[in-house]
């Protein structure tokens, strides 16, 4: 007991701790001890210092960290930062040099777009020789991630969607003018009722058939099917699946490729940040970007329900996106209003860009 009193009165004359001591006839012990400088402390005790330790840490993982992309490196800067001062990042502290080595491991591997295409599991045993390593990271990876996409927040599927990271693939499903053709036979053709489904590993073999009056994209099942079954205009018809996947994405890059730039490209989706954030990811992943159809303010107060305004559309308010208008108002509006997509009946995309 003598040692420790020792100690600590060393430690208060160091400046790193205030010894609180009882009254009276208890003046001799120590009640409470606060630690007033922790790197006052670690230097009196001989302990590296909380930034002698990041600085560590930063060092053996910046050579993982340096063989992705700059962001990767600039992430590993930040989160020193914050172990320097004995604070967790994303849920790891600097004594977890082994799984932040793996977190950034993924990071890299990802920021090099070898995610593209792959389920979770093949993803993450080509990255780190673990199977299960993407799973033991997939919600701090989502939340970087989501930042570094403009979009802070978003579900982890968004964000896989961005990397090109599917769990497995999904047939496309689509009604129009393509066929796939193999060993000198038609495997699939696009004009069956009421859709076709086509495997994202087929694409390399689909051709356009004839020029399709329009090309539609569409966010929801419902009114993909209603669209099939209802309308005859002779458009190419594709189902997103809510925020389009790889495959999807693969496939509209050929079809848009394929077909004269004067074919209309429209997208129809619920109008809301959601639906939004679904047309910006098609202007800024394919060759040229979609025009609205039926998404629009003046629907949306006809058909919509009462919604709050949502700040977090600003960045795709301000941009040159096609979606802009109505991205203002879902952002800063003083009479927002949602809309999902089933609320209207399909219409024909004869009305090009039709909003309203």
């Amino acid at each position: 007991m003598g040692r420790f009193h020792d100690q600590m009165a060393a430690a208060e004359r160091f400046g790193a701790v205030e010894v609180q001591r009882g009254k009276r006839d208890r003046g001799h012990l120590i009640e409470r001890v606060r630690v007033r400088d922790p790197e006052l402390l670690a230097r009196h005790l001989g302990r590296p210092t909380a930034p002698a330790i990041a600085q560590r840490v930063r060092e053996e993982l910046l050579q993982v960290a340096a063989t992705g992309e700059p962001w990767v490196a600039t992430l590993l800067d930040e989160m020193t930062a914050r172990w320097a001062r004995s604070e967790a990042a994303y849920r790891l502290t600097a004594g977890q040099a082994d799984a932040s080595k793996e977190f950034f491991t993924l990071l890299a591997s990802i920021s090099r777009q070898e995610a593209q295409g792959l389920d979770a599991r093949t993803f993450s045993q080509k990255a780190t020789n673990d199977t299960k390593a993407f799973d033991r990271h997939a919600s701090r990876l989502a939340a970087v991630l989501g930042v570094r996409i403009g979009q802070p927040g978003a579900a982890a599927d968004v964000v896989w969607a961005h990397i090109g990271l599917e769990r497995f693939s999904h047939p496309v499903n689509l009604r129009g003018p393509v066929v796939v053709k193999g060993a000198g036979e038609r495997l699939v053709d696009g004009r069956a009722r009421p859709f076709a489904s086509i495997h994202p590993e087929m694409i390399s073999q689909l051709s356009v058939l004839e020029r399709p009056k329009a090309v539609l994209t569409i966010e929801n099942y419902a009114s993909f099917n209603r669209q099939v079954r209802e309308i005859e205009d002779g458009s190419l018809v594709v189902y997103t699946g809510g925020f389009p996947s790889a495959g999807v994405v693969e496939l509209l890059s050929k079809v848009l490729t394929s077909v004269p730039d004067d074919v209309p490209f429209l997208h129809w989706g619920d109008v809301d940040a959601g639906g939004v954030r679904i047309f910006r990811y098609l202007e800024e992943s394919l060759p040229r970007g979609p025009r609205p159809h039926l998404m629009s303010e003046e629907l949306a107060k006809q058909s919509g329900h009462p919604a709050d305004a949502d700040p977090s559309l600003a960045s795709i308010a301000k941009s040159d996106s096609e979606i802009r208008a109505l991205a203002e108002w879902l952002a800063f509006g003083s009479d927002v209003r949602h809309m999902e997509q089933e609320a209207l009946d399909p219409a024909p995309t004869s009305e090009f860009g039709r909003e309203g």
